[in-house]
């Protein structure tokens, strides 16, 4: 791949960012390069924390169509998300990051970051 990029755009540091993002090895504990997490992660944050939504004084029943539909939000939980979408017995569901993985994550994030592909 390596070769035929070079062939394209006669120099790696010419790559396209979008086909960039695509190509550029994927870290240990992503899916996505470092590039990808760098440009992408944020404006996640930025579109969470400045949606209406997330403001309190938009958490009434209107907001989510009504008595029905607030009851729904207020009792969300990641244990009925899945419990409600899968049949027969439900498994024990926690959200948990481990210590090692966290630790991992960190280095891989530290030995990534570059300002190249």
């Amino acid at each position: 791949m390596a070769a035929e990029l070079q062939e394209i755009y006669g120099d790696v540091n010419a790559v396209d960012l979008y086909v960039g993002f695509f190509i550029e090895k994927g870290l240990t504990t992503s899916p996505f390069g470092i590039t990808m997490i760098a440009f992408g992660a944020p404006y996640s944050l930025r579109g969470l924390l400045s949606n209406p939504v997330s403001s309190p004084t938009y958490w009434k029943p209107s907001t989510f169509g009504g008595d029905v539909g607030f009851d729904i939000v207020k009792t969300a939980s990641l244990e009925k998300l899945f419990c409600q979408n899968i049949s027969g017995k439900c498994p024990l569901v926690t959200f948990t990051v481990p210590d090692n993985i966290a630790r991992e994550t960190r280095k891989v994030l530290a030995e990534n970051t570059k300002d190249e592909l």
